[in-house]
């Protein structure tokens, strides 16, 4: 793991593995992942060994307030996590992209595929999350909470699956970076995996994006039994089966 100053103020670790040969590096793996999150666990564990088994460049970061910068979660919010990714395409990647997303960071890929279409070549969404927080300030919250985050600037929600700090930062800039409200001019292949126990999200969420985007070639996989996390055997199978998919396309 290395470290990166981003946007000139916060510090992230990353890690860039490169293939062994050129041969059959057509592109890299690019995996943002979700709220509260980071990087190193077993499901972008699963991402990189397929890499690492496939000869495919891989790529790996810490958003802001994650991870090793924890600390500075709550100075954080879409805008800054958008410039992030858009940074890591943008100067610190090369080539081709597919970019793969958990929760959050399957917004953060939706957003990346749709700013650098010339670069971002497919997408692959585990429990893709675009719009949640404004799903959750019109759909979960009540008058109060969502009360609490204009007056006090922050509110503290539990589900069944964990416990989160949403900032008044995090919700303005949401909808500013709103998507599932209009089409989403994004052509290339996307594949999203989606777990129906999921307690944070609604599973009917991946059928929004795909009626959102606007190519043709979105391919849907509901798991009856997974959660949120999409760590279990049967779900990282799921996953790289999904990565096989996406690399013959692209071969193809």
């Amino acid at each position: 793991m290395t470290e990166h100053q981003f946007l000139g103020q916060f510090t992230t670790k990353f890690e860039h593995i490169k293939a062994k040969s050129a041969e059959i590096n057509s592109f890299t793996v690019l995996y943002t992942h979700g709220l509260y999150s980071d990087p190193w666990g077993r499901k972008p564990d699963a991402v990189r060994d397929w890499c690492v088994k496939n000869n495919i460049n891989f790529f790996r970061y810490e958003l802001i307030g994650h991870g090793s910068d924890s600390a500075n979660y709550e100075k954080a919010d879409i805008n800054i996590w958008k410039a992030q990714i858009l940074e890591v395409i943008d100067t610190m990647i090369e080539g081709d992209i597919v970019v793969v997303g958990s929760s959050l960071g399957g917004w953060l890929s939706l957003i990346a595929a749709e700013e650098r279409p010339e670069r971002v070549k497919a997408m692959l969404g585990l429990a893709a999350a675009p719009d949640f927080t404004i799903d959750l300030q019109d759909k979960y919250l009540t008058p109060e909470q969502n009360e609490t985050i204009e007056k006090q600037g922050r509110l503290e929600f539990t589900n069944d699956d964990f416990t989160y700090i949403f900032t008044k930062k995090l919700m303005d800039t949401g909808r500013e970076n709103q998507m599932l409200n209009r089409t989403v001019n994004v052509t290339c292949p996307v594949q999203l995996i989606q777990g129906q126990k999921d307690a944070s999200l609604d599973w009917r969420k991946a059928l929004q994006i795909s009626q959102a985007i606007q190519g043709n070639n979105v391919t849907i996989q509901l798991l009856k039994y997974s959660n949120h996390r999409l760590g279990s055997d049967e779900d990282i199978s799921v996953i790289s089966g999904a990565l096989d998919s996406i690399a013959e396309k692209i071969a193809a």
